[in-house]
């Protein structure tokens, strides 16, 4: 019973990984679309645009270092391990 659980668990978090990086592929594609055509690109590109750019101001460099330290241990961990 555990270990179908276990399964389970260990699915879902394979699934919602790979939705956050299609997510990520998907705004950096419009990001890129933004660059090469600029303001012509289209209402829809240019708020999504303008919300990362939002984003990027709230966050604080020490929330920046923070999330760059956690994503560094977090694969460096599975390595030592080895």
């Amino acid at each position: 019973m555990n270990n179908k659980i276990i399964q389970n668990l260990r699915s879902f978090s394979s699934l919602v990984w790979e939705l956050s990086k299609a997510g990520t592929l998907i705004v950096l594609i419009i990001v890129i679309v933004f660059l090469l055509l600029g303001d012509g690109s289209g209402p829809y590109v240019r708020s999504v645009v303008q919300n990362v750019g939002e984003l990027v101001s709230i966050i604080s460099s020490e929330a920046i270092i923070g999330i760059a330290l956690v994503l560094l241990a977090w694969f460096m961990i599975p390595k030592i391990n080895k």
